[in-house]
């Protein structure tokens, strides 16, 4: 998937009915013809006004109309305008297609994110967590699964880190962080409540917030100073969530990367040191 259309897929939920019909038309149409339109005619040709599409771009994440076609332009890789190969699962099929079509959700998961990741975004965070005195991490359901492995990698690098997935112990932790601290929230909807909440509450008290979700512009991203974006492109309902974990984790492992990189002689050391902790518990 191109990044473009990594975009707008990833924003799809918060453009209104007549923005909907703008981003259906930019996904269905050959973007150098687009290239040449006016907003004029763009408008006329999804049947909307000027002002929608000027709303609709801005949501997409671009400065100004000629920002979203200077972009169009250098988004080149669908002058051929292709379908996502199928991969619901369906109870007709086999071991093997399962199996075929669980890779290619996986590696088109990876795709989007990687056309959407703003690696700008993911150096702030770095740079938060390399001067927190305090991180703790909050999520609920899956999204609690990926924070366990987040404090995992940032402990073995160290950076030590606590993740909570009980909302009232998120309540009360978030109520003891403050300025120099971190908070790090997880959610995929960027709609979770309990996380929401316990972010906004560390923000209150002066902490230091990032979020990880797929929806930039959900109630999570209003209370975090840095919003990390991924896009699985998944309906969770139909696939329990298992390919919003993998961009989770993808999103954590650039992270891990980015600071053992940037702290590479302090990652050796607490590498080093945590591995010699727990070799006696090996057999």
């Amino acid at each position: 998937m191109s990044k473009i259309n990594a975009l707008i897929n990833s924003r799809m939920y918060s453009f209104t009915k007549s923005e909907k019909q703008v981003a259906d038309y930019v996904l269905n149409n050959k973007k150098n013809e687009i290239t040449r339109l006016t907003i004029t005619e763009l408008a006329s040709n999804c049947n909307v006004s000027e002002a929608t599409v000027a709303r609709f771009v801005k949501k997409a994440g671009f400065e100004s109309f000629q920002d979203f076609k200077l972009n169009l332009a250098l988004d080149n890789d669908d002058e051929i305008i292709e379908e996502e190969k199928d991969i619901t699962i369906s109870k007709d099929d086999s071991p093997q297609d399962i199996l075929i079509k669980t890779k290619l959700g996986f590696l088109q998961s990876i795709e989007n994110t990687d056309a959407i990741i703003d690696m700008n975004k993911f150096l702030q965070a770095v740079n938060f967590i390399r001067s927190a005195k305090k991180i703790e991490i909050y999520g609920v359901g899956s999204s609690s699964a990926v924070g366990k492995i987040l404090q995992y990698k940032l402990t073995r690098l160290g950076f030590p880190a606590y993740s909570i997935e009980d909302p009232h112990m998120q309540a009360i932790s978030a109520a003891t962080l403050g300025l120099g601290d971190l908070a790090f929230g997880i959610s995929q909807s960027g709609s979770t409540k309990d996380t929401v909440d316990s972010l906004a509450l560390a923000k209150k008290h002066g902490a230091t917030t990032i979020c990880l979700t797929e929806h930039v512009n959900s109630p999570i991203t209003k209370y975090a100073d840095v919003v990390l974006e991924v896009y699985s492109g998944e309906n969770p309902v139909k696939t329990s969530a298992g390919r919003s974990i993998l961009v989770q984790v993808l999103a954590v492992e650039l992270l891990s990367g980015l600071l053992y990189s940037t702290e590479h002689e302090k990652a050796i050391k607490a590498g080093k040191e945590t591995a010699s902790a727990v070799v006696n518990k090996l057999y």
